[in-house]
């Protein structure tokens, strides 16, 4: 098995309170980050990344499947297929159960990663005993889990508190049409390998 960098699960929110426009501009976001030169040159950096991206309500689907980022053309074809992939149905925000799935697919990376990192974005609060769970497995596995918090604003603070990892970070976006400055940002540090 080559060697990469970086695997990264991007954990998308589509529970019933994202609204069709906001996971458009949630799913665009993300999507907008690959095309962005600073992740380009974050990239280009290392051995390569993987990247795959699940979304998440009562139960956890994958949106594109597991692929390998060297340069600038791998990282437009990712885009490309987050920008077609299906939502699944809107329900619950069982995030613990999310990240639990992530970690599953983790073991899967078609890459032996320095570092496995978890991106979760959403726009609320879940079940905080299954979150703190499923935090204290990645810590035992030495998995990072960040988190971006869009709209409310304790969701940052209740995901520092429940769902991030003690070597993670957590951001804020006001509202979905600032998420994309907010996630470009994010996915930039977690690829060059930053805390």
């Amino acid at each position: 098995m080559s060697a990469c960098t970086v695997a990264l699960v991007l954990l998308l929110d589509a529970s019933a309170s994202i609204l069709p426009p906001e996971w458009q501009l949630q799913t665009q976001g993300h999507a907008a980050a690959f095309e962005d030169i600073a992740v380009h040159r974050a990239i280009a950096r290392g051995e390569g990344v993987a990247v795959t991206a699940l979304s998440f309500s009562d139960n956890t689907r994958e949106m594109v499947a597991w692929r390998i980022l060297r340069d600038q053309a791998d990282a437009a074809i990712f885009a490309a297929a987050l920008r077609e992939a299906p939502r699944g149905f809107p329900a619950g925000t069982n995030l613990g159960g999310a990240l639990l799935v992530a970690m599953d697919r983790l073991d899967a990376a078609p890459c032996a990663a320095e570092q496995q990192v978890i991106d979760l974005a959403t726009d609320g609060e879940a079940n905080a005993q299954r979150a703190r769970e499923a935090r204290a497995r990645a810590e035992e596995r030495g998995v990072r889990i960040n988190a971006i918090g869009v709209g409310s604003p304790r969701a940052g603070a209740w995901l520092r508190e429940h769902a991030v990892t003690s070597g993670g970070f957590a951001m804020e976006a006001p509202d979905w049409p600032s998420f994309a400055v907010a996630i470009r940002r994010k996915v930039t540090l977690e690829l060059a390998g930053s805390p």
